[in-house]
C-alpha cells in the first residue's frame, strides 16, 4: 500500500478518534456543569445563614402580571398558581429531607433531576438535611411569558424554617433551635402543545360526559361544552427552584 494512503488513513482515524473525544468531553462539562449547580445549590440549602435577620421581601408585581395570566389561562386562576408556587417550595423541602424526589406533585423531569442530584450529594456526605417548622411570609410573581408553544411562571417564595444538616446524629450545620430565613424562587410552566407530558395527560376524557379529549388545548368538550379545568390543570408543572438569599 502507498505510504500517503497509509498516512491518509492515518489522518482519517485521528480525526474520528478527536471527534469522539470532544463530544465526550462536551457532555462530561455539561453534566459536571449541572451537577456543580445542583451541589451549590445543596451546599446553600443547609447554609444556616440569615437566622437572626427579618423575613425577605418578595415582588410586588401581581397587579402587573395577574390580569395576563387571567386572561391567557380564565380556567385557572393567579391564586391556584400561587397556592401551587406556595406547596410546592414545601413538597420540594419536604423531599429533599425525605431522599424521595417523586414525591413533588406536578413536579416536571428537570425539577425530579435537580432533586436527584441534591439528594444524592448528601448521601455521599451520610448527611441528612432537615426542615423543620417551615412558615411561609410572602409569595410574589416576578415575571411571566407566554408564547404559543409554552408558558411560564416565575415566583419569589419568602420563608422560614429550622434548617439544619446533621451527620451521625449530630447538627454539622445550620441550627434547629433559631430560624432561618430564606429566599427562594419557583418557576411553573405550561406546555401548550402537551408534547413534553406523560401521554395520559394527553388521553384524558371529558370529566361531565367521558368522551375522549383529542385536544387538550381545547378549553371546551366538544361533545357537551364542559370546561376541562381538571385537563389544563394537569399540564401546569414545577420545573425547577432555586436558593436566592
Amino acid at each position: 500500500m502507498p505510504s500517503y494512503l497509509i498516512g491518509l488513513i492515518f489522518f482519517v482515524i485521528f480525526i474520528v478518534v478527536v471527534r469522539v473525544l470532544m463530544i465526550k468531553l462536551s457532555h462530561a462539562i455539561h453534566s459536571a456543569l449541572n451537577s456543580s449547580s445542583a451541589r451549590m445549590t445543596a451546599d446553600l440549602l443547609a447554609a444556616g445563614m440569615n437566622a437572626e435577620q427579618p423575613p425577605y421581601s418578595v415582588p410586588k408585581l401581581t397587579p402587573a402580571f395577574k390580569p395576563k395570566i387571567e386572561r391567557d389561562f380564565p380556567e385557572i386562576s393567579y391564586e391556584h398558581m400561587e397556592a401551587m408556587a406556595r406547596n410546592g417550595i414545601i413538597s420540594i423541602l419536604n423531599a429533599v429531607e425525605s431522599k424521595r424526589p417523586d414525591n413533588v406533585e406536578n413536579a416536571s423531569n428537570t425539577l425530579k433531576n435537580q432533586l436527584k442530584i441534591i439528594i444524592e450529594d448528601y448521601s455521599r456526605r451520610q448527611e441528612d438535611i432537615h426542615y423543620d417548622n417551615v412558615d411561609i411570609h410572602g409569595v410574589g410573581i416576578e415575571n411571566y411569558i407566554s408564547n404559543q408553544s409554552s408558558a411560564s411562571v416565575l415566583f419569589q417564595v419568602s420563608l422560614q424554617s429550622l434548617a439544619y444538616r446533621t451527620k451521625n446524629g449530630a447538627v454539622v450545620s445550620g441550627s434547629n433551635t433559631k430560624p432561618t430565613q430564606n429566599l427562594f424562587s419557583v418557576i411553573l410552566t405550561h406546555d401548550q402543545k402537551g408534547s413534553s407530558y406523560n401521554k395520559n395527560y394527553i388521553e384524558a376524557n371529558c370529566p361531565n360526559c367521558g368522551a375522549p379529549i383529542e385536544d387538550i388545548q381545547s378549553r371546551k368538550c366538544s361533545y357537551c361544552g364542559s370546561g376541562l379545568v381538571p385537563v389544563v390543570d394537569k399540564i401546569w408543572q414545577i420545573d425547577s427552584f432555586k436558593l436566592l438569599k
